[in-house]
């Protein structure tokens, strides 16, 4: 659900009450903040409607971070005669940074190899904040199915410093999603973002990352999230 862009030599490329207070005791605390839902517990921005632009922040290797623009857009939800719901959207993603010779040249050079943050979507369960997707175990338990394309992407551009360095990106990037799920539950997250940092595939932070994707670690316990707590975008699908 991430895209990296890698480099080699110096050319790169492009291969989310009461008004009374009574105090309870310890033991009591500690059961009622366990019964919080994860996602409204770790105060993520549901912020994320169809047709609305977000914004979300994403890093470019010695260059610092640049704005990203996300919308989800042609979402439509409809009844199955199964008694389940069927949820489907398209995000879009827009990156329209374009950076100065110098910026290339920084970018090009970059120890890591690795210039661009990426960015990245998330379907999840509002309760325990962990994928539902990808046949995960708890999507298996709930009934939800989670589906999406190819990534597409558009307006890739190659940008030159001047003395044969060069970095090439798209500055569009979408994909399709479909979500089915019983039609009362009404746990399932998506969530997009970019991300404001950079990391190499295989590092520790990209397994921290990849085992949400699996399903295996919540939302809030990934660097997506630690890194960057305001930095994603959430609705709740119903």
């Amino acid at each position: 659900m991430r895209k990296v862009l890698k480099k080699s030599a110096c050319l790169l490329t492009a291969v989310a009450l009461s008004a009374t207070m009574v105090a309870l005791p310890a033991a009591a605390e500690e059961a009622h903040a366990a019964e919080k839902p994860h996602m409204k517990k770790i105060g993520v921005k549901f912020d994320l409607k169809k047709n609305k632009t977000v914004k979300s922040k994403e890093k470019f290797a010695a260059v610092g971070n640049k704005t990203m623009k996300i919308t989800v857009k042609n979402y439509k939800t409809t009844k199955l005669k199964n008694g389940k719901k069927k949820t489907t959207f398209t995000i879009v993603y827009a990156e329209p940074f374009k950076p100065s010779k110098r910026q290339v040249h920084k970018m090009a050079n970059y120890y890591l190899g690795v210039f661009k943050g990426g960015y990245y979507f998330s379907v999840v369960d509002y309760s325990t904040g962990l994928s539902i997707a990808n046949d995960s175990d708890l999507s298996k338990e709930l009934g939800v199915t989670v589906k999406y394309s190819d990534w597409k992407y558009s307006g890739t551009k190659k940008y030159k410093d001047g003395d044969g360095c060069w970095v090439r990106y798209p500055s569009k990037a979408s994909i399709k999603v479909s979500i089915t799920y019983p039609a009362d539950y009404k746990g399932a997250c998506l969530g997009v973002g970019a991300n404001n940092y950079v990391y190499q595939e295989g590092s520790p932070c990209g397994k921290v990352n990849q085992a949400h994707f699996d399903g295996k670690r919540p939302f809030g316990k990934t660097y997506m999230y630690k890194r960057g707590k305001t930095n994603s975008h959430w609705m709740r699908i119903k």
